[in-house]
């Protein structure tokens, strides 16, 4: 969690500079490139990191450990083939893509996929042998030192090549790329000082069993959101939009309002990662009282971070946007706040599909998961056809989606789980009324100061009025993390 809230936060001072150096137009391209990279990445890796993660703890709870490198041999295998297929498919298809969302100058940057995608596979095959030990730290890492470098080297060549947007595009991706490869040369030294022998070890059925249909559920949401951006353009443009405006307004609410809003996010992903593991070894050994004391575990502490941080936000949109976006103000800016709130909604929402679609990857649910992921993935994109060409909802309709798509999966997800799941009231109540309490607060006091100064205190008065009003709950969670039995999330 602490890596992710430092990698979001590069993340963020990677987005501010790259949109005043290629513009929103340029940001929008950007996204329409991150968008299908994700989606691939999803095939190469995601799939693989979790199977890897689920497989790898469950070997270790059942003390079949001389499993573990028949399944790094295998996901190596699996990984690599995929990547360097769908990278050689992207070099030889990067002008008929890039066409065909409405802007050659994307060209490049799905040229260099060729490389990213390797790299990126290889990251998640190693990420899921070590996240299968429950040890994070070689993860936390080496997404700091991506995130770090993607900061430097994407801003610097961004630079260098802005004579056009096309090459500023480029030259981000490019300095994404060798983030990439730094990150997985300190993966490699660490997975060699572990001495992990590559054994052939015939655990393939298993190994397809759990990857198979991992890789499928982690495709769908990307798949989603590259049908999206594919379509975003015309959509918007049947609303009577035209197609710059179009671009900007995309730009606008994936990469302004998105980068931001998404913060919050980190916290969910990380207690969804660390529960994967934690909860198949429980699994593996049939403790149905450990399951439900980590689940529940998992939901209120993922709960009492993400919402009043999403609440947060919300309650210093309108000081922060224009402070840190210049060129996002009047109509744009009015456009940022409408769609922080529906935004809001869908990030809380996401948070716990997050964390429910771990405990079914922990069960192996595997096929349930695909399914529930599947069926939200077509309601979102259904949802985005229906609204956006409405005039009266166009871009908002991204969030409305959104806000379709996460619902689906909850629903559908909770319906499975049952009695797996349980959420105390008082855990869930109390965060609930302090994050009202504490935005009407910070709502008042940035009517007295609206300025640089007035934000940071603004920020300041949110977090200690969250805190006080939470004391009872935060007395809890410090005397749980100090407690050697607690469980490790």
């Amino acid at each position: 969690m602490i890596s992710g809230f430092i990698s979001k936060l590069f993340g963020a001072l990677f987005r501010l500079p790259l949109t005043n150096i290629i513009s929103l137009q340029g940001i929008g391209i950007f996204q329409m490139v991150m968008s299908l990279y994700s989606l691939s990445l999803g095939l190469v890796s995601g799939g693989v990191t979790n199977a890897l993660s689920k497989l790898v703890s469950g070997a270790r709870g059942r003390g079949e450990q001389v499993k573990i490198g028949g399944y790094f041999r295998y996901g190596l295998l699996f990984s690599g083939l995929i990547s360097v297929l769908l990278g050689a498919l992207f070099f030889v298809l990067s002008k008929p893509i890039a066409s065909l969302q409405g802007d050659a100058q994307a060209t490049p940057s799905y040229m260099l996929l060729a490389l990213l995608l390797p790299l990126g596979g290889m990251i998640g095959v190693l990420r899921g042998i070590v996240q299968g030990c429950e040890n994070m730290t070689p993860t936390a890492l080496s997404q700091i030192i991506e995130q770090a470098f993607k900061f430097a080297f994407g801003l610097l060549f961004a630079h260098l090549f802005s004579q056009s947007t096309g090459g500023g595009v480029f030259g981000a991706f490019l300095g994404i790329t060798i983030a990439e490869a730094l990150a997985l040369i300190y993966l490699t030294f660490y997975i060699k000082k572990t001495k992990l022998k590559v054994t052939y070890f015939n655990v393939k059925k298993e190994f397809l069993k759990a990857v198979t249909p991992l890789t499928l559920s982690n495709v769908i949401l990307p798949l989603a959101f590259a049908i999206e951006t594919l379509t975003i353009v015309y959509l918007l443009s049947s609303a009577g939009i035209a197609r710059e405006d179009a671009t900007t307004l995309y730009g606008l609410s994936s990469g302004v309002v998105g980068a931001i809003m998404h913060f919050p996010l980190v916290i969910s992903l990380s207690v969804a990662v660390a529960l994967l593991p934690k909860l198949s070894f429980l699994s593996s050994k049939k403790d149905l009282e450990g399951e439900q004391k980590v689940s529940s575990k998992a939901f209120s502490i993922m709960w009492f971070l993400l919402f009043p941080l999403v609440v947060g936000i919300n309650s210093i949109a309108k000081a922060l946007y224009p402070l840190i976006y210049p060129s996002v103000s009047g109509e744009l800016l009015e456009t940022a706040l409408q769609l922080s709130l529906l935004s809001g909604i869908a990030v809380v929402l996401n948070g716990f599909s997050q964390v429910l679609n771990s405990i079914l990857q922990a069960k192996g649910y595997y096929n349930y998961s695909l399914l529930f992921l599947a069926i939200g993935g077509v309601s979102k994109v259904l949802s985005l056809i229906i609204f956006a060409p409405i005039p009266n909802i166009n871009i908002f309709a991204l969030p409305i989606s959104n806000i379709i798509l996460y619902s689906t999966i909850c629903i559908c997800a909770l319906i499975k789980l049952g009695s797996v799941v349980k959420i105390n009231f008082f855990n869930f109540a109390l965060p609930l009324l302090s994050s009202v309490i504490m935005f009407v607060i910070v709502k008042l006091w940035l009517t007295l100061s609206n300025n640089i100064f007035g934000l940071i205190g603004a920020v300041m008065l949110g977090g200690v009025v969250y805190v006080i009003l939470c004391l009872p709950l935060v007395l809890e969670y410090v005397k749980a993390f100090k407690r050697k039995d607690c469980p490790k999330l």
